[in-house]
């Protein structure tokens, strides 16, 4: 008998990101902590998200007060619905502007390849045994 699994729902997706953060996959290392585990996880968890459900990317500038102090990744799924996995992650002096969309690149990401590969194998088995 062949049983064919369903595709992953957006919810089943989110939550397999969400049990797989970690200090590991944070780009803030320095910020992260078991409270904000959403912390520095945006880049790599947006290219999962794109990964199950295509779209576009969204960068976003962050900002305190009028000062830029970083970037934040979201998606926009292929019928415009905007998704941000981890958008629990900020403090509440930031705030985010000036979002751009964009396709993905055809490369892997210059920063945080090895945390990527590291993160979507965690995703991908959680999914594979729900």
């Amino acid at each position: 008998m062949t049983l064919y699994n369903q595709p992953p729902s957006l919810p089943q997706v989110l939550q397999a990101l969400r049990e797989s953060w970690s200090l590991a996959s944070s780009e803030e290392p320095e910020n992260w902590t078991p409270s904000n585990p959403s912390r520095g996880q945006c880049g790599i968890s947006s290219l999962i998200v794109n990964d199950y459900f295509g779209g576009n990317l969204v960068l976003w500038k962050v900002f305190v007060e009028d000062e830029q102090v970083g970037f934040h990744y979201s998606n926009e799924l292929p019928d415009g619905t905007r998704i941000d996995a981890t958008g629990d992650q900020f403090w509440e002096n930031e705030s985010l502007r000036d979002p751009d969309v964009f396709a993905r690149p055809n490369k892997p990401p210059k920063n945080g390849a090895d945390r990527y590969v590291a993160l979507a194998e965690l995703v991908k088995i959680k999914l594979e045994n729900l």
